[in-house]
């Protein structure tokens, strides 16, 4: 058993054998860059995902917000928290997007937190200009995913045409807004 060890421990510490080393983490390092580039690059095929969930919220500084008065427009609708910072890292993307795409496309942004002092002071940072919705949503089960931040973005037909789960930056969402914004 012992020369058994010292052999491995030869051949593992040989120049050989540390080749074999590097070429086993550079492959592993290309299949997790792989894994993380197809879990968070969005799908820009924009498949028809099915009717979009119904959803009634209070709005953060009142009043309720339906997705069924938006009829007829694009809708970005993401579901996030303060604390998750993902979250943050795509906020300021959505409020650029927002601004750009003003008129052709609705954000949403439906925190999941609980404190709303936290919601009313992480909008004025970011200075939010859609609406952010909170609460329980009281038209069905929220549109949440297994994480955080969850998008849905829904055509003009009212179809989900994509269910993001994990952040989703400005650059890979803009393409998906413009072909939307296009359709009949």
């Amino acid at each position: 058993m012992r020369e058994t060890l010292a052999e491995w421990k030869r051949q593992w510490d040989s120049p050989a054998g540390r080749r074999v080393r590097t070429g086993a983490y550079w492959l592993l390092l290309a299949v997790l860059a792989g894994v993380v580039i197809a879990r968070y690059l969005p799908d820009y095929d924009l498949p028809d995902l099915g009717p979009a969930p119904p959803m009634e919220y209070a709005a953060l500084e009142g009043g309720t917000a339906r997705l069924a008065d938006h009829a007829g427009e694009v809708m970005v609708v993401n579901v996030w928290a303060t604390w998750c910072p993902p979250c943050v890292v795509e906020t300021p993307g959505f409020v650029d997007l927002a601004h750009e795409f003003e008129g052709d496309v609705q954000f949403w942004g439906i925190s999941t937190d609980t404190d709303l002092d936290a919601v009313r002071e992480f909008a004025a940072r970011y200075e939010i200009p859609y609406p952010l919705l909170v609460g329980a949503n009281r038209a069905g089960p929220p549109p949440t995913g297994r994480v955080l931040p969850t998008t849905l973005v829904i055509d003009k037909a009212g179809r989900v045409r994509m269910r993001h789960e994990g952040l989703l930056l400005e650059p890979a969402l803009r393409p998906i807004l413009k072909a939307l914004v296009r359709e009949g």
